[in-house]
C-alpha cells in the first residue's frame, strides 16, 4: 500500500463528510435541499466584472498565453491603492501585493514564506476551516483560542493573558478573521493593539484575515494594517469572492511587507504559475466598477441577517449573537442537543430539507455550534431553509 504523507494524515476531511451520503441520497431523490452551509452569495457580481471576464476579452489573444508570475502589474497597483483609501494601510505599492487563486491560495503562499514545520500559531477561535488546514499543511500546528463568543458577551477581559496561556517557544503567529467567519464578530481598536504589542512583545507574525471588511452592519472595522508598524510583522488577507461575489472567478490576495510578498510569490509560482488572466481581468473590474454594487449588498444581507435572526430566536433553545458583520449565524444547539452529539440535529436538518455546516471545523469548542449562512440564496428559499432548520429543532 502507497503511504501517504504526513501532511495529508494531518489535513482534517471536508467539513460535510459524515453527512454527504445522506445528501447525496436526497439530491439523487431530487427532493429540496436548501444549502445554507457554504459561504457564498446568490447576487450576481457587477456587470462589468461579468462583462470583462466573459464576452469582451475573448477573443484577445493575450488571454490565451501565460500570465506575469507576479500577476497583472496594474491589478496590483490599485489593489494597494485600494487599502490604502479603504483600510487606512498606508505607503503600499505593487510590490506589497500578493495575488492568489482565491484567498485561500494567497494565504497559503505567505504561511509557506513565513512558517516553518513545527512552529506554533495561535488561531482565534472559531475561525475560518480552511486556515487551519492551511497551517496544517505547511507543517505548522494549530493551537486554538477561544476568543470572539467571549467578545460577544462581554467577557473578553485580559486577551493578553489568554494568549500569554497558550504561547509556547514554538508559537511563531496569530491568526484571527474581523469580521469573523462564523459568527461575525468585528475586533475592536483595543484588542487589535492587544494583538499588536503582543506580537511585538514576542516577535511574532500576524496573519489579519479581514475577507468581510466590506460586509458590515454597523460602523467599519478597523484594519489591523492601519495601526502603527503593524505591517513590518503582518499579513492582510481579502478576496472578490466576498467582496465583489466573485468566488468562482478566484481571485483573492494579501498584503505584506515587500519581503515577504516576494517569497510568497516564489510560492505561489510553484503551485498556480500565475492567476488566469480572465479572473484578473474580472477582478479589475469590479475594482473599478465603484461603491453601487457593495452597497447593493449590505442592504440585501442585512434584510436577510435580520430574517434570520428573526426566525432562529422563535426556535426554543437555539443560542446565537446577531453578527456585527459577514454573512453568518453560529448556533449553539446544546440545550436541545443534551448529550446527543450534533450530527443528531443534522442529520435530521438534511431529511426536512436543509443543510448547515458543523461547529466543530471551526474549532474543536463548539461541538454543539452550527454555522447558517444567510447569503447563499434568495430571502425566499432561506425562508424555507430556516423553516426546515426549525422542524428539524423541534424534532429534538
Amino acid at each position: 500500500m502507497i503511504k501517504l504523507s504526513t501532511a495529508a494524515a494531518r489535513v482534517r476531511p471536508g467539513v460535510f463528510a459524515e453527512l454527504q451520503k445522506k445528501v447525496d441520497e436526497r439530491v439523487k431523490e431530487h427532493k429540496p435541499l436548501v444549502g445554507l452551509h457554504i459561504g457564498d452569495t446568490h447576487l450576481a457580481p457587477p456587470a462589468a466584472a461579468r462583462h470583462a471576464s466573459l464576452a469582451v476579452e475573448l477573443d484577445v489573444e493575450y488571454m490565451y498565453r501565460y500570465g506575469a508570475t507576479a500577476g497583472m502589474p496594474e491589478l496590483r497597483a490599485e489593489l494597494a491603492a485600494h487599502v490604502t483609501q479603504e483600510r487606512g494601510v498606508p505607503a503600499l505599492t505593487a510590490d506589497n501585493i500578493l495575488t492568489g487563486v482565491g484567498g485561500t491560495h494567497a494565504l497559503f503562499c505567505v504561511a509557506k514564506a513565513v512558517l516553518d514545520p513545527g512552529d506554533d500559531v495561535i488561531a482565534f477561535a472559531p475561525y475560518w476551516p480552511l486556515a487551519h488546514g492551511i497551517f496544517t499543511s505547511v507543517g505548522a500546528n494549530v493551537v486554538e483560542l477561544p476568543v470572539s463568543q467571549l467578545a460577544y458577551e462581554g467577557k473578553l477581559n485580559d486577551l493578553s493573558a489568554m494568549m500569554e496561556s497558550v504561547r509556547s517557544p514554538r508559537t511563531r503567529a496569530i491568526y484571527f478573521v474581523s469580521p469573523n467567519n462564523p459568527d461575525g464578530k468585528i475586533l475592536g481598536k483595543r484588542e487589535l493593539e492587544t494583538i499588536l504589542a503582543f506580537a511585538e512583545k514576542h516577535d511574532l507574525f500576524v496573519f489579519a484575515d479581514e475577507v468581510y471588511a466590506d460586509i458590515t452592519y454597523g460602523e467599519r472595522p478597523v484594519s489591523f494594517g492601519s495601526l502603527p508598524n503593524a505591517m513590518s510583522r503582518a499579513s492582510l488577507l481579502y478576496s472578490f469572492s466576498k467582496s465583489h461575489a466573485l468566488a468562482g472567478a478566484r481571485v483573492g490576495y494579501a498584503v505584506a511587507r515587500a519581503e515577504v510578498i516576494a517569497a510568497a510569490r516564489r510560492m505561489s509560482v510553484h503551485t498556480v504559475f500565475n492567476v488566469p488572466i480572465a479572473s484578473q481581468r474580472a477582478a479589475r473590474a469590479a475594482l473599478a466598477s465603484g461603491p453601487e454594487f457593495l452597497l447593493g449588498a449590505r442592504t440585501a444581507y442585512k434584510a436577510a441577517r435580520q430574517l434570520t435572526c428573526d426566525a432562529l430566536g422563535k426556535m426554543q433553545g437555539v443560542r446565537f449573537h446577531a453578527p456585527d458583520g459577514a454573512t453568518y449565524v453560529f448556533c449553539d444547539f446544546a440545550e436541545r442537543l443534551g448529550d446527543r452529539p450534533l450530527t443528531h440535529l443534522l442529520s435530521r436538518a438534511v431529511d426536512q430539507g436543509v443543510l448547515l455546516a458543523p461547529g466543530d471545523s471551526f474549532g474543536e469548542a463548539f461541538k454543539t455550534y452550527a454555522r447558517v449562512c444567510f447569503s447563499a440564496v434568495g430571502q425566499h428559499e432561506l425562508s424555507l431553509g430556516l423553516l426546515a432548520l426549525d422542524r428539524a429543532v423541534s424534532e429534538l
